[in-house]
């Protein structure tokens, strides 16, 4: 009997999340924290606004992984010096390093995740996805 598709969708999520979260511990950095400092590598000094815009990170969240980031000295943030109620956040160095070796992470994952698929596979599976995010994300607006 084959297995209904949610099962296996949860079944590779669920084993790509906790490999993930095996190779980020080995960085000593939260995975969440990667989409942040992506984001700020592409658009840095973005208002705490934007980037939980851009992630879909509720604010009390984005709120305490800006304060976790900082603290670790991956980000800095500063007052907009027109408008003191806006919070721009800036990648550091030290956040670009960590960022860079993040990417290397996720392209490991990646290259495992995809063994044994050819292009072509990999490029369907990819389409699919993205035919499936569009169709449930229609339903939900």
């Amino acid at each position: 009997m084959e297995q209904c598709t949610q099962l296996l969708m949860n079944q590779v999520m669920h084993l790509y999340i906790q490999r993930s979260m095996k190779l980020f511990r080995d960085l000593k950095v939260h995975p969440g924290a990667g989409g942040m400092l992506w984001a700020l590598r592409k658009n840095n000094g973005m208002s705490q606004k934007e980037i939980a815009k851009k992630l879909g990170i509720t604010p009390p969240s984005m709120t305490v992984m800006i304060k976790k980031l900082e603290g670790e000295g991956y980000i800095i943030k500063k007052q907009d010096e027109k408008d003191q109620r806006i919070t721009h956040i800036f990648i550091t160095e030290k956040g670009e390093e960590i960022a860079h070796h993040m990417e290397s992470v996720l392209k490991m994952l990646e290259k495992e995740a995809f063994a044994n698929m050819s292009e072509e596979e990999i490029m369907l599976l990819r389409r699919l996805l993205l035919q499936m995010k569009d169709n449930l994300s229609d339903k939900n607006r």
